[in-house]
Order: C-alpha cells, then sequence, then structure tokens
C-alpha cells in the first residue's frame, strides 16, 4: 500500500468533519465537502458583520498539512 493511497483513503473518511488546513499562504477551517481528484472541496464559514459561507478549492499538492477536529 502506498502513501498517496492511505492518504486518500483517511481524506475520504474525513468528508463532513470539520478540519484545518495549511497551505503555504494560508490557512483555512471549515467542514470537508468533498475530495475528488486529488482537490479539496472545503465550506469554510466568514465571520465578520454578517457570517458568509464560501466553498474553497484546494489542491491536494498545495497542502502542507490538515489537521482533523475530531468531536468528542
Amino acid at each position: 500500500m502506498n502513501f498517496s493511497f492511505s492518504l486518500s483513503n483517511q481524506i475520504i473518511q474525513s468528508i463532513g468533519m470539520n478540519i484545518e488546513v495549511a497551505t503555504d499562504t494560508s490557512l483555512f477551517e471549515g467542514r470537508l465537502v468533498k475530495f475528488s481528484y486529488n482537490v479539496l472541496e472545503l465550506e469554510e464559514n466568514i465571520i465578520g458583520y454578517e457570517r458568509v459561507t464560501r466553498l474553497v478549492f484546494l489542491p491536494l499538492s498545495s497542502v502542507n498539512f490538515i489537521r482533523v477536529q475530531i468531536s468528542q
């Protein structure tokens, strides 16, 4: 079993969970909506004067780390 396959399986198991994803320039937090073709689709809540939800698409090749928030 190779690393890429294992990582993909772990990411797929995290769909629906809140995650943090770091790239070289940004940190994204939100709910993982979808993972396909090595692209993460993240639903991010932006807090300001109004609460806004946006979809963020991140290619796996630009990700430095992914942290899954496990609820208890």
